[in-house]
């Protein structure tokens, strides 16, 4: 074992069972830029913390080797992403999210400060909460980086954002996704997004608030809850379906409606050149059906 992998696995000792996440205030994730190596920690679920796994000291000398070119030529132009991103923890700094072989290689190199993003993920209390402010029985899923994000460059994008906004998101949705997300409102459905991309809660929110798409029910960093403890995952499993009757899941290239009470489930298909269409077509005939079953 190196003196890094000893000093790797007594953070993780030492935060393991004794951190949480904090939400940052706006004033903090705009102000906060740089820290302290030393106030940032690795991120025990992370396979850098596992000893079979990393971390990958040849991923380390890369970055090291690029980041002292770049010092001499001042451009940074060697490391694609510097900034490290983070999440504010108890009892104290941060826990890495993502970029910890740049922290390594940070603090390799003897940086004093190294450049940070912190972000509010969403956790297991966030979504206890948004189950607890729902007022209806009906929800739809909907996987922000399987269906709504895109390329700018794609064909079948919603109309970009105007200035200043467009300088502030750089994502583009699904070219009717906003049809179809006013649809469901309008049919007393909560519209639940998730994602596995490291974005505060109040980011998404704020960037489907101006493609007038105005949902509560948004868990990012999803790929946390793999990790999550047994008894919570089955407590929130079985919140879902006490709260939930019914449930649609909106895929790529397809439509699933589930009626728990029923035990009944029915798959659609969604045609790629008319999918919002063929979207909002199929759940009139789904509501036409549940008014006629009351």
């Amino acid at each position: 074992m190196t003196e890094f992998d000893k000093f790797i696995a007594d953070e993780v000792a030492k935060y393991k069972d004794n951190s949480f996440p904090l939400k940052a205030s706006l004033l903090e994730r705009a102000l906060v830029r740089k820290v302290s190596c030393k106030k940032l920690h690795p991120n025990p679920d992370d396979e850098f913390c596992k000893p079979a796994v990393g971390p990958s000291y040849r991923i380390i000398n890369e970055y090291v080797q690029k980041m002292v070119e770049d010092k001499y030529d001042g451009l940074f132009s060697g490391v694609e992403d510097r900034n490290i991103t983070v999440e504010k923890m108890y009892p104290d700094g941060y826990m890495i999210l993502n970029g910890h072989h740049r922290w390594a290689a940070y603090m390799r190199i003897g940086a004093k400060r190294v450049p940070i993003h912190i972000v509010n993920l969403t956790n297991s209390h966030d979504i206890f909460q948004m189950l607890n402010d729902s007022k209806y029985d009906k929800r739809v899923t909907i996987n922000l980086d399987e269906v709504m994000f895109r390329h700018v460059k794609d064909e079948d994008v919603e109309k970009g954002l105007g200035f200043p906004f467009k300088k502030v998101y750089k994502e583009h949705l699904l070219k009717g996704l906003p049809a179809v997300c006013n649809h469901l409102a309008n049919d007393g459905y909560d519209i639940w997004v998730y994602t596995t991309g490291l974005y505060s809660r109040e980011y998404i929110q704020k960037l489907l608030k101006l493609y007038h798409i105005d949902t509560n029910f948004i868990v990012t960093g999803a790929t946390r809850f793999d990790t999550t403890d047994y008894k919570e995952k089955k407590q929130l499993a079985e919140l879902f379906a006490k709260k939930y009757d019914v449930t649609i899941h909106i895929y790529g290239e397809a439509l699933l409606y589930v009626k728990r009470s029923a035990k009944k489930s029915l798959q659609y298909e969604l045609h790629k050149d008319s999918w919002s269409g063929d979207a909002i077509e199929i759940l009139e005939e789904i509501h036409k059906k549940e008014i006629a079953a009351i």
